[in-house]
């Protein structure tokens, strides 16, 4: 699978196509939720988004695009997040402000629903799109290292990359979490053990000497 075979085959100019377009990623998110990827196909897409399998081979030319295309907005938002939590916090904030900042914005229900995460497993339903996930997760670890930097007490260069990507590993686990227990009455509780957790991994110095 190229990149060509995932990319859009045509932006939506007019309204009524833009509707469509819309209507058809809302409803591939939607299937996602229920269903496992390899049980969501443009056939199902088209009948529930009530478009027809021509309409949507016009925009994408497999649910491969759609879960791309899904991936990329989501993606998109999330680093313009992590952007502005960078600029907005003043320059002596400490460890614990970025942290509570940084996990307080990323467990926001927009971006840590149920719904995302399946779309995040989605990606892993074919190598390219495997692929440009790992790509994509360069942007991410590339925020966290900014973090780290912040406080001028990272461990050796050596070992940066290895602790980046076992910084980005666990702030997954939390917040996946987190999206589970959403609606749950401990869930204010497991995101302050989990902003304890991300604490500690962000601490060098800290745990370095255990």
């Amino acid at each position: 699978m190229t990149q060509s075979s995932i990319s859009p085959r045509r932006a939506a100019q007019q309204k009524r196509s833009r509707e469509k377009v819309e209507k058809i990623l809302a409803t591939t998110l939607s299937l996602l939720t229920d269903k496992p990827a390899d049980q969501v196909n443009t056939n199902l897409i088209a009948e529930q988004a009530g478009v027809s399998v021509g309409t949507l081979y016009q925009f994408f030319p497999n649910k491969e695009a759609i879960f791309h295309a899904l991936f990329q907005r989501w993606l998109a938002v999330t680093l313009e997040v992590l952007d502005k939590v960078q600029a907005q916090l003043p320059e002596d904030a400490s460890r614990e402000d970025c942290v509570d900042v940084f996990l307080e914005a990323l467990t926001e229900p927009t971006l840590n629903s149920k719904e995302n995460w399946k779309l995040r497993w989605a990606m892993g339903t074919s190598p390219k799109l495997a692929e440009l996930e790992a790509e994509h997760k360069g942007d991410v670890l590339r925020r966290i290292l900014a973090l780290q930097q912040r406080f001028g007490d990272g461990p050796p260069p050596e070992f940066g990359q290895d602790l980046m990507l076992l910084q980005n590993e666990l702030i997954l686990a939390c917040l996946y979490s987190l999206s589970l227990c959403e609606a749950s009455q401990n869930r204010d509780q497991m995101l302050k053990l989990c902003k304890k957790l991300v604490l500690l991994i962000f601490d060098f110095p800290r745990w370095s000497a255990l």
